[in-house]
């Protein structure tokens, strides 16, 4: 059995033909197509990325603001300095060695208080001045006693300062 010769006939020529030419331009509009579809999500993925990383940067400069201001707001709640002077520069005979002996006595009978909550020693500002007026201070080269009274007493953004006068008890 023999197979006839169809590709003598221009009809069969003609449609085996207008098959290959038709599945070459359907590869070719398929490959247009996709691609160009790829090359719209290249672009709409690009803009996307461009747009988290702008959003991300904006998120990092606002949370490391919020931190600093978290931790300067905290830091003014904190104690981080004590500092006593001397209210009655004038009328106390003491000397200025004397006075200034006594006031980093004070201070250093205060320094613990240093990180304590500005809300717990405004509450107990009283107990502090008690601790303070009852103390007698007695100075290294001096075999003088001395009684510190608390004129004033302020709390302010984390420091802490007294005005102190003295005079020698008896």
């Amino acid at each position: 059995m023999r197979i006839p010769p169809l590709y003598q006939r221009k009809g069969y020529q003609r449609f085996f033909a207008g098959i290959a030419i038709g599945f070459i331009i359907g590869w070719a509009f398929f490959l247009i197509q996709g691609g160009l579809a790829h090359e719209r999500l290249i672009v709409k993925i690009e803009k996307l990325q461009a747009e988290i990383n702008d959003l991300e940067k904006k998120n990092e400069i606002l949370t490391s603001d919020d931190e600093k201001a978290n931790k300067e707001l905290a830091k003014k709640f904190k104690l981080h300095e004590v500092n006593a002077r001397f209210s009655n520069q004038d009328s106390s005979k003491l000397s200025n060695l004397t006075r200034l002996h006594l006031a980093k006595a004070v201070e250093d009978d205060l320094e613990h208080l240093i990180g304590e909550d500005t809300e717990t020693l405004a509450k107990s500002h009283s107990l502090l001045v008690q601790a303070i007026e009852n103390k007698t201070y007695r100075l290294n080269d001096d075999e003088q006693a001395y009684e510190v009274k608390i004129d004033h007493l302020y709390l302010y953004m984390g420091v802490l300062r007294i005005y102190i006068s003295a005079k020698t008890s008896e």
